[in-house]
């Protein structure tokens, strides 16, 4: 009995959680004439959490615009669109700084992706715009710095005379550890 009412208070306690949690509520795929609409639980939940990040294509190609839906608590929680390149099975997304992630969409959502496209006209390559990042601009490295040396030679005469004081020092109390050593009485 203890045990079911553990267990009951846990899943109380996890239920509010996940309720709360966004989640995607519909992938919209659209072509130059129209669109198509997939609402299936599995591909939805496969969006988000099935793939995985890879390179850009050596070239674009035809394309389609999915766009993308949130839910939050049941409300409207706003969304973005990806390109998606059927042939390749690949999805483009914008990232920060103007550049894109790429990512393979895996099982189920690739399918309901391919799915929704068909019979769709898709955009022309031309729109899709570059697929790879412009490489760094090279900058020369900055000229090295030179210091002068120091006039006089190095070290002035006050460190030279601190050095000298530490150094006599050192000396003066090695001989003393040194002396009572030999005559531990005096």
């Amino acid at each position: 009995m203890r045990r079911a009412i553990v267990l009951a208070t846990v899943a109380a306690l996890a239920l509010p959680a996940a309720a709360a949690a966004k989640e995607v509520s519909s992938l919209t795929v659209c072509g130059s004439d129209g669109c198509k609409r997939i609402t299936a639980h599995a591909a939805l939940r496969g969006f988000m959490d099935g793939g995985y990040e890879t390179l850009a294509p050596e070239h674009g190609g035809a394309f389609f615009t999915v766009k993308v839906a949130m839910r939050h608590a049941g409300d409207d929680a706003g969304g973005w669109t990806v390109d998606y390149l059927r042939a390749a099975n690949l999805i483009r997304a914008k990232a920060d700084y103007s550049k894109h992630v790429w990512t393979r969409p895996a099982g189920v959502t690739a399918r309901a992706l391919r799915r929704a496209a068909r019979g769709l006209q898709p955009y022309p390559a031309e729109q899709l715009g570059p697929v790879r990042e412009p490489p760094p601009v090279a900058v020369e490295d900055p000229p090295a710095r030179v210091s002068r040396p120091a006039s006089g030679g190095g070290s002035s005469p006050l460190a030279l005379a601190g050095g000298g004081a530490t150094a006599a020092v050192v000396l003066l109390a090695g001989g003393l550890v040194a002396r009572r050593r030999r005559h531990p009485h005096d």
